[in-house]
């Protein structure tokens, strides 16, 4: 337990990734085979969709797996490391990326049947998750895919951020109040991503716009 973990704001976590100088290649497209993608890959193939957007994209390793598996798609992604991007617009001749934050997305209204963030959110601290939630929402025609810490007990999110400096979520709650609906869950299991808090805490939750 480490109390200043409470003090990990959005800001700090934001600042954090933009100025993170790393290997993206080495250190993210290399784990393009991790066994949660196979759970965003699943999801994506029993829901109608063309055009793709992913939030926090980091150099593109969801959307190389999503290529992969499901080919003549539109994607794109916005992340806020300018680096992770100009690796990503090297790979991805025809995809949309931008430099930029979350919750203020350089794109019109209904700009992609799907959004998918993939641990970005647990970045996010809970006085700035639903600005978040409302530019997804702002940003979807259709579908919704979060990867993500959700707990509906808030002692629960609480130890969390505690423990780890992570947000949880209520998710239900955040996107029934913002749009939403027929959201559901799927928990992720060891064998999806080994580990604490992943095991405990990692969900992924899909959901449709009003």
């Amino acid at each position: 337990m480490n109390i200043k973990n409470l003090f990990k704001t959005t800001k700090r976590y934001r600042k954090f990734w933009s100025e993170r100088k790393i290997d993206w290649n080495k250190h993210y497209l290399s784990t393009i085979e991790h066994p949660h993608r196979n759970l965003i890959i699943k999801v994506l193939k029993h829901i109608p969709w063309v055009s793709l957007f992913e939030i926090g994209c980091g150099p593109g390793a969801n959307l190389l797996k999503i290529i992969k598996e499901i080919p003549k798609k539109q994607i794109g992604g916005i992340d806020v490391n300018p680096d992770a991007i100009e690796l990503a617009k090297k790979i991805f001749n025809n995809g949309v990326f931008q430099v930029g934050c979350a919750d203020d997305i350089m794109l019109s209204d209904k700009s992609s049947d799907v959004v998918l963030s993939d641990m970005v959110l647990i970045y996010v601290s809970p006085k700035d998750i639903r600005r978040h939630i409302q530019e997804i929402y702002r940003i979807t025609r259709n579908y919704v895919v979060l990867c993500e810490f959700h707990a509906k007990s808030r002692w629960k999110r609480l130890l969390l951020k505690i423990r780890t400096g992570y947000n949880a979520h209520n998710f239900q709650k955040l996107l029934e109040q913002n749009g939403f609906y027929d959201v559901s869950f799927v928990k992720m299991r060891e064998v999806d991503w080994p580990g604490f808090p992943q095991n405990e805490y990692g969900y992924l939750i899909i959901a449709k716009k009003c």
